[in-house]
């Protein structure tokens, strides 16, 4: 019997110990609020084949940010290829400031991006393709980009 009740009180003691010890260990530091924005990608984003200069390109970003958004971006990369060297130019093609348009079918602000294909001129043998970027930036710099597949556009 007094074993048995030993026994007890050890297991109750190093229960009791096991219990007030901290699980996760902390860090001390500074704690943000910021959280990266999410873009949805339930929906198609993609250029049309062989598309003419001139063809509008309509583009829909569903997104949710829980931090401030500073500013929404449309950049647009041009790739040259010439004798199997290629040139990369990315510039912001449009900036969009955050206007809340909340859709509750699709979960989240919507904005429709349209892009006018440019006419780009070229030395012959050279191929043109084209990404289209989109980009969201809270007001701490964080950002996150969704980007279509590369198009390679007919000569003009």
């Amino acid at each position: 019997m007094k074993l048995l009740i030993s026994c007890a009180l050890v297991a109750l003691v190093l229960f009791s110990a096991a219990s007030c010890e901290r699980q996760f260990p902390t860090t001390p530091g500074i704690v943000f609020d910021e959280y990266y924005p999410l873009i949805q990608t339930a929906n198609a984003w993609t250029i049309p084949a062989n598309p003419r200069p001139g063809t509008v390109v309509t583009l829909e970003m569903i997104f949710n940010s829980y931090s401030p958004i500073k500013e929404i971006n449309l950049l647009q990369v041009i790739n040259r290829t010439a004798s199997g060297i290629t040139t990369r130019d990315t510039t912001r093609a449009a900036t969009f400031m955050y206007q809340r348009a909340y859709s509750q079918l699709k979960g989240g602000d919507t904005l429709l991006m349209n892009y006018t294909i440019p006419a780009i001129t070229r030395p012959a043998g050279t191929t043109v393709s084209l990404i289209l970027i989109g980009e969201i930036i809270t007001q701490s710099g964080l950002r996150k980009q969704r980007a279509t597949s590369a198009v390679t556009l007919p000569a003009p």
